[in-house]
């Protein structure tokens, strides 16, 4: 009987070893990858159906945050908090400490058309939108941190998202517009199409939208003659941005005075120039939840 020389047993063993070796790559691979496609999946199903939400809060409100984190963690919604620039911060850009990561800017010049608020909104809007494009994100939603939501928001916008158009820029969950279901949707019966957005305490962007805004904003600082909100509606009413209104809102925004979930011209930061009628949440989660407003807000 022929046998095989022994630098054969050799080769075949390590022939079967590198077959081994190479198997358990490709599996490992492959679970990795469906470990992270579901993870993505997951993460965008507890998100609303977008990639990431945004909350800016101005670090002095400490009970502001603390009752959108309640609403928000009872919801099931992970959310990231975002270092809001303050009237503050712009009189006084000696004082002001860059937060990591965040695009160095020029401070606002003396002789300004919008005031030290006005200019902290836009800023701090700008930075969200850099935030954005510079972590690649595929979408984002941005709530103020003085908000309340609809017990039934995350059913809701898991039917409205994945009905959006390819095209779509951006999407209000609240508003303080008029007049905004003249333009009823074929995709979606609380879809409108947007023609004079107001208030932007929650609002969701693509990332194309995110990139555009981002040249347009960045062109007008330090020196913005129209308010963040006022530039973003001069941007819909021409359709140069695919936008959307959900009708009705799934977001309100608290009224400072009362702590009720209205959406009236406010004296914060998160709004201006809003003539429309209070709305309030038939289903609140706020009031589910027991919790009352704050008195610093009022």
């Amino acid at each position: 009987m022929i046998r095989a020389p022994p630098q054969a047993f050799r080769r075949l063993k390590v022939f079967v070893f590198l077959v081994a070796v190479v198997g358990v790559v490709i599996l490992g691979s492959y679970m990795f990858a469906s470990y992270i496609d579901e993870a993505a999946v997951n993460a965008n199903y507890l998100a609303l159906g977008l990639a990431h939400v945004f909350v800016p809060s101005e670090r002095p409100h400490v009970d502001r945050r603390r009752i959108i984190t309640k609403l928000l963690r009872y919801q099931g919604i992970p959310f990231g908090l975002f270092p809001a620039t303050r009237a503050y911060d712009i009189d006084h850009p000696e004082a002001y400490s860059f937060w990591f990561g965040e695009q160095h800017w020029e401070p606002p010049r003396s002789n300004r058309a919008l005031s030290a608020a006005q200019l902290a909104f836009f800023r701090t809007h700008l930075n969200l939108i850099n935030e954005i494009v510079r972590l690649e994100l595929g979408s984002a939603l941005v709530l103020s941190d003085s908000i309340d939501v609809d017990t039934e928001i995350k059913q809701h916008m898991h039917t409205i998202v994945p009905s959006l158009p390819v095209s779509w820029d951006i999407i209000f969950l609240g508003h303080c517009g008029v007049n905004e279901t003249r333009r009823p949707t074929a995709f979606h019966p609380r879809l409108y199409v947007a023609s004079n957005p107001r208030c932007m305490f929650a609002y969701a962007l693509s990332r194309s939208a995110a990139m555009r805004l981002k040249r347009v904003l960045d062109n007008m600082w330090p020196d913005p003659q129209k308010s963040f909100e006022d530039v973003l509606g001069d941007m819909v009413v021409p359709m140069f941005l695919d936008a959307y209104v959900v009708h009705p809102p799934l977001v309100a925004l608290l009224d400072p005075r009362s702590g009720k979930n209205q959406q009236q011209q406010l004296t914060d930061t998160t709004t201006f120039n809003s003539t429309a009628a209070p709305y309030i949440l038939p289903n609140s989660t706020l009031v589910k939840l027991g919790i009352g407003y704050p008195p610093e807000y009022a």
